[in-house]
């Protein structure tokens, strides 16, 4: 019974974790399919990872590039992907602005479809603009987030009063949870392709071209451009322009639809990818520009360091600190030792010795001896081999140590004083006073 029941813990452990580990790929299967819109890593009908291996057929050496745009090679293409409904998770910065134009203008390529806050009438002389009320959304909760904007906002939207709003989502989901669900996550309908056609080179007699949604492109009078494609014939509204900035140049598409896994093969989006690429950046590299979208992190300092080349210095320089506080550092505490007894009271000696010696039956011998020890160890003080009083005295007086010498001629007269009852004990304390001054 018992072995029984141990192989059947056993199979349900081991088919627990086969289920673990399904559920576990399964998730992360389908991250990896549906990452995000327009990016190289989504395998899904709005991701790009088509475009990503195209690039690779070309030879084009294709890159994701996941960090800010502090360090782009010398030459090659930054493709820049996205939608006016789907703002950049990251925003450029000053510094990657400067960094961005300082690179086209050295020879570099700079592709832009369909991301308005990308460019910069400033920057490039040519910015994409949204046309009236085209990039607000309609469906989901995303429409209702931005209609509560409007309203703190004040602005006037044409609503319709059957939608639910963001306010009222409690109790509508407590009344029908299934319907209000079903229409926070409603999406709105994919837009129709317009066809666009190739005017100049590098499209020209390309196929036609669906793009979806497209955008306004604006550039300055003072620009030299362009038209590579337009909207609806050769005549139509542009909705590619390549503007020359410095030895490089800026392609703007007003859509990046084309490029999305859903219409690559079916809208053309791979023939005029491959155009750009061949004319362009024929030997690469191409890279996608991920870190916008949300993907990567920035550099720190020490990163930033190391690409510059400056890491062995940096490595240089911390050792030699390491070693300037190895050697002139100090630890937080000495070693501890030992605490040194405490002596014994002056006082409680004197009377102690003075004690024994009375009870000796000879005082005038004991005051002898203490005499001379107090002699012996002034001499051994002052580095004197003189142990006899005058010649001890006189010695001092030779060095100009007067009040030594007086203290001796003291010592050595207390042998001659009479000795009553007690009178041991303060001739010795005294001894040792006078002991302590020559001695100081």
């Amino acid at each position: 019974m018992r072995r029984t029941l141990k192989r059947v813990a056993v199979a349900a452990v081991v088919l627990l974790t086969f289920g673990v580990s399904g559920l576990m790929c399964a998730r992360v299967g389908e991250r990896g399919r549906y990452v995000g819109a327009y990016s190289t890593y989504g395998a899904g009908p709005e991701g790009t990872r088509g475009l990503f291996l195209l690039a690779d057929q070309l030879g084009a050496h294709p890159q994701r590039w996941a960090e800010d745009l502090g360090r782009l090679p010398e030459q090659g293409m930054l493709v820049a992907l996205g939608s006016c409904q789907q703002r950049m998770r990251r925003e450029l910065g000053r510094i990657e602005r400067e960094n961005l134009q300082a690179w086209v203008r050295g020879g570099g390529t700079l592709v832009v479809a369909g991301v308005p806050d990308y460019l910069t009438r400033d920057g490039f002389g040519v910015e994409l603009l949204s046309r009236p009320g085209q990039c607000q959304p309609t469906e989901g909760l995303i429409a209702m987030l931005d209609r509560a904007d409007a309203r703190s906002n004040q602005r006037k939207r044409e609503t319709d009063d059957e939608l639910t709003e963001l306010e009222d989502l409690p109790d509508a989901l407590q009344d029908d949870f299934a319907g209000t669900y079903d229409e926070m996550v409603e999406q709105s309908e994919l837009p129709m392709a317009h066809l666009a056609v190739g005017t100049e080179a590098p499209l020209e007699r390309a196929p036609f071209v669906g793009v979806r949604d497209p955008l306004a492109i604006r550039v300055r009078d003072d620009r030299a451009r362009s038209t590579i494609l337009r909207l609806d014939g050769p005549e139509g509204e542009a909705a590619g322009v390549r503007v020359d900035v410095g030895e490089g140049a800026v392609v703007v598409l007003a859509s990046s639809s084309m490029f999305q896994n859903r219409d690559l093969a079916t809208q053309s989006g791979g023939v005029l990818f491959s155009r750009l690429v061949e004319h362009h950046a024929a030997d690469g590299p191409v890279l996608f520009d991920e870190f916008h979208l949300g993907v990567g992190q920035r550099r720190s300092l020490m990163r930033y360091l190391r690409q510059t080349g400056a890491g062995p210095l940096v490595l240089q320089v911390l050792l030699l600190i390491a070693f300037l506080l190895w050697r002139l550092g100090a630890r937080f505490g000495a070693f501890k030792t030992e605490a040194p007894t405490e002596p014994r009271g002056t006082a409680s000696y004197v009377e102690g010795v003075g004690t024994l010696y009375a009870k000796a039956k000879d005082p005038a011998g004991a005051l002898s001896i203490i005499v001379r020890r107090s002699l012996e160890r002034i001499a051994a003080h002052h580095h004197l081999v003189h142990r006899d009083g005058s010649h001890l005295a006189d010695a001092l007086e030779a060095r100009h140590r007067r009040g030594a010498a007086a203290a001796v001629r003291e010592i050595q007269a207390v042998k001659d004083e009479p000795l009553g009852r007690g009178a041991l004990t303060s001739l010795t304390a005294r001894i040792d006073e006078l002991t302590r001054v020559a001695t100081a």
